[in-house]
């Protein structure tokens, strides 16, 4: 399943063993970047990538996260963009899940 900013607030039911990537503008040179804030026993990080536009140097580009859904119940997601070194968030991205059992 791949969701963008425009599906944040949203409730999603996943399979269990399902992948979600989470695809969200990040401008790194800002210093700000996505972080995710995830229950471990619930949602798993598989990847964590950022693609840049060829120019010009500074463009903002996506970040895409990849999470696996772990074990059927109620989940959130939920993705901050800040700077590593302040605790607060200038954007959030974050969904509801309920996990089945595939």
């Amino acid at each position: 399943m791949e969701l963008r900013q425009e599906d944040s607030g949203s409730h999603r039911t996943a399979q269990v063993g399902e992948e979600l990537t989470v695809v969200l503008t990040e401008n790194p040179t800002t210093g700000y970047r996505w972080h995710s804030k995830i229950d471990a026993r619930a949602l798993q990080q598989t990847g964590d990538r950022y693609e840049g536009p060829p120019g010009p140097r500074g463009a903002a580009g996506t970040r895409q996260l990849t999470f696996r859904v772990l074990r059927p119940g109620p989940a959130r997601l939920q993705i901050v963009k800040r700077r590593p070194w302040e605790d607060t968030a200038v954007e959030e991205f974050s969904i509801d899940l309920d996990a089945e059992q595939g």
